[in-house]
Formats: C-alpha cells, structure tokens, sequence
C-alpha cells in the first residue's frame, strides 16, 4: 500500500469513526465501554493483517504517549 493509499484509507476511517463516536456520545454510551470495543476492533485488525504482539502493544504505548498529554489535565 503506497503512502497516498494509505493516508485516503485513514481519512476514510477516521470518517466512519467520528460518525461512530458521535453516536456512541448520542447513545449515552460509558466511553471506558465504547472505548473498549473500538480497542477491541483495532487489535483484532492488526492481529489479521499480521502485526504480532509486540508491535501491537508498541503501537498502543505510542498512542497513548501521543494522545495522553492533550486529555489529562
């Protein structure tokens, strides 16, 4: 997959995941549950497309690293 497929690819996911998270919000849904399903997903994604578990938990440590500052006061 070359960068540029990459990068539609994502901007396609992030679409569908906003209107998801919009829904869950709309739904009243507890974000530790709605959080987990979506974390849920993205493993089972990477375990298909072949990440190991390793990597998969390194992604997660570089999400949160990325992610964290800009939530926790």
């Amino acid at each position: 997959m070359s960068d540029e497929e990459f990068a539609e690819d994502f901007d396609k996911a992030d679409m569908v995941l906003a209107e998801a998270l919009q829904q869950f919000q709309a739904s009243n849904v507890n974000p530790y549950v709605y959080g987990m399903a979506l974390l849920e997903i993205g493993v089972a994604a990477m375990i298909k497309v072949g990440e190991v578990e390793n990597d998969i938990l390194e992604t997660v440590r570089k999400l949160d690293a990325k992610i964290r500052p800009g939530m926790v006061e």
